[in-house]
C-alpha cells in the first residue's frame, strides 16, 4: 500500500514538474496562451525539458510552412477560381515560391542551429521566416479567396512565439 501511494505522488510531481515547465517557458513569451496551448496538444510535450519544448515549437513551425506549402500547391492544382484568376495566380506563384525559400532557408536553418547550440542563430532564423512572409501576404492583397494573407500574418505571429520559447535557452 505504501509503494502505491508513493508511486502515485511520483507521478503527481512529474506530471505537475512538467506542467511547471511549460509554465515558465510560456510566461517569458509574448503570448502565453498561443505558446501553453500549442505545447500542451502535443504530448510529447509532457516529458520534455526546456529544450525539448523548444524544439517541438520548431518542428511546430516546420509543420505550419509545410502545411502552407501544400495548400498553395493544390490551390495551383485546383484552381476552382476563374474569376480571380490573374490576381490569384500571381499570388500562388509568388507564395509557392516564397515559403519553399522560407522552408530551405530558414526553419531548415533555425532546426540546424538549434540542434548544434547555436540558440540565438536559430532564433533569428526561425524570426526571418516570419518576416519573409510578407512577400506572400502582399502578393495575395487582391486575392482573397484562398485567405493567404492571414495565414502568413499567423504563421509570421506563431514564429514570434517560437523564438521567444527558444529564447529561453540563453
Amino acid at each position: 500500500m505504501e509503494q502505491k501511494i508513493l508511486l502515485l505522488i511520483f507521478f503527481y510531481l512529474l506530471n505537475n514538474s512538467s506542467a511547471n515547465v511549460i509554465d515558465s517557458v510560456c510566461k517569458a513569451t509574448q503570448d502565453y496562451k498561443l505558446c501553453n496551448e500549442s505545447l500542451t496538444s502535443n504530448p510529447d510535450s509532457a516529458n520534455e525539458d526546456a529544450k525539448g519544448l523548444a524544439r517541438i515549437m520548431l518542428y511546430m513551425a516546420l509543420r505550419k510552412t509545410t502545411h502552407i506549402i501544400v495548400y498553395v500547391k493544390l490551390m495551383i492544382i485546383e484552381n476552382k477560381f476563374p474569376d480571380y484568376r490573374s490576381a490569384c495566380e500571381d499570388c500562388l506563384e509568388v507564395c509557392d515560391k516564397n515559403y519553399n525559400f522560407i522552408l530551405h532557408h530558414f526553419v531548415l536553418n533555425a532546426i540546424k542551429y538549434f540542434e548544434v547550440e547555436m540558440y540565438h542563430d536559430a532564433t533569428f532564423a526561425i524570426g526571418l521566416s516570419g518576416l519573409n512572409v510578407s512577400t506572400c501576404a502582399d502578393a495575395c492583397v487582391n486575392c482573397n479567396a484562398f485567405n493567404l494573407t492571414n495565414r502568413s500574418k499567423e504563421y509570421a505571429y506563431f514564429v514570434l512565439v517560437v523564438g521567444d520559447v527558444i529564447d529561453y535557452l540563453y
